[in-house]
């Protein structure tokens, strides 16, 4: 089994147009008529997105540390505090700075402040996804244990009490019914801020995707042999959260951002369709010829996920202002050519800053926590 894929990687690409597809989803909202289709292909059906990041986090980490190996956790933690913590401080600031450049004041920089806006992923409403990948990091022994656990004790026992746990843990989390404000400082902070550093709310789907490297060519002959299985699976929940965000739109008038709020990842429908989103996805990649233009495409994407991830808030902050001083009114379709404009300008900033990386190799190694391995990064 190879411990890099393309199927497993080209998964990266798929996600950052979901991604990117939550974030633009906000323009649909100050449309004078807001599409209710586009907003819920861009913040719903688009929510499988992040999740699916922790999918591919489990199977690269559980591709190195199998369950039967040991884990010497401080090599395994500088390493990762290097790949990810190094380039999430360094982007934490800058757009720490560019906020103070474009709303002077807008920004405390008393130390107090700084930690705890990088504790919690603050400093942009992107950064929060790499605080939770650190504390995957942090607690990854746990996690290398407990999979050791369900090979003794059953896996299909084992991922279904974790499947089962996973939807109440999530569910009691949304609707905690607790009154925070009741609370010392310290523990109303890690209360209201617990979407933002948890890695509870994702444990399994990081699980599928250690199950996913542990068990490879099984995985793949199961999803390729079940295929019809697997997209009626899709569309099912396909259906599932797109019937819910429709009846509760029209039965109980709920707004769309209570709309996006009810059925994002964590709910039930969410979950169900992150999981059916992943199996589809790799089903599909796995039966798609590599030469495919539309898979090609998604490759470069995936190659340059990281700093797209990282910088597209950049540009469409920078688009959003232009859009306002310009006095531009947003339709439907002005939204989705700003959703390919963005995705056009991150991908080709990203190109440009692995290119200037490879020149300047503590540059990447700020940017990206690697360092260019050859002339080309």
């Amino acid at each position: 089994m190879p411990e890099r894929n393309q199927i497993i990687d080209d998964l990266r690409g798929i996600c950052m147009l979901g991604v990117i597809g939550i974030h633009v989803g906000s323009f649909v909202l100050e449309s004078p008529q807001p599409n209710s289709f586009l907003y819920m292909l861009l913040e719903i059906l688009s929510r499988y997105s992040v999740p699916a990041f922790f999918f591919i986090s489990g199977y690269g980490l559980f591709c190195q540390y199998r369950p039967e190996s040991h884990v010497a956790y401080l090599p395994f933690l500088k390493k990762r505090l290097q790949s990810v913590g190094i380039p999430y401080v360094v982007w934490s600031l800058l757009y720490l700075l560019y906020f103070s450049a474009v709303m002077p004041g807008c920004i405390s920089w008393q130390p107090g402040n700084i930690a705890f806006l990088l504790f919690y992923g603050l400093s942009c409403y992107h950064l929060y996804f790499m605080v939770i990948l650190l504390w995957f990091y942090f607690t990854f022994p746990l996690w290398h244990k407990l999979f050791a656990f369900f090979q003794r004790c059953g896996l299909k026992l084992g991922f279904a009490l974790l499947f089962f746990l996973q939807i109440t843990f999530n569910y009691w989390t949304c609707h905690p019914n607790i009154n925070s404000t009741e609370l010392p400082l310290l523990l109303q902070n890690l209360f209201n801020y617990r979407l933002n550093y948890l890695p509870l709310h994702y444990l399994f789907i990081f699980m599928l995707g250690g199950l996913a490297a542990i068990y490879y060519n099984k995985f793949i002959k199961f999803i390729t042999s079940h295929f019809t299985a697997v997209n009626i699976f899709y569309i099912f929940t396909l259906f599932f959260i797109g019937g819910s965000y429709y009846y509760y739109y029209f039965y109980y008038n709920y707004s769309l951002i209570i709309l996006v709020n009810t059925f994002q990842q964590l709910s039930l429908q969410g979950f169900l369709y992150t999981i059916a989103s992943l199996l589809f996805f790799c089903a599909v990649f796995s039966k798609t010829n590599l030469n495919n233009p539309c898979r090609q495409f998604i490759h470069l994407l995936s190659v340059n996920s990281l700093i797209v991830y990282l910088i597209h808030p950049f540009w469409m902050d920078i688009i959003n202002r232009l859009c306002h001083a310009g006095g531009i009114v947003m339709t439907s379709k002005r939204i989705l050519a700003i959703y390919f404009l963005l995705v056009a300008l991150s991908v080709f900033s990203s190109i440009l800053l692995t290119k200037l990386g490879s020149k300047f190799p503590h540059l990447a190694l700020l940017l990206t926590g690697k360092r260019p391995k050859t002339n080309t990064f």
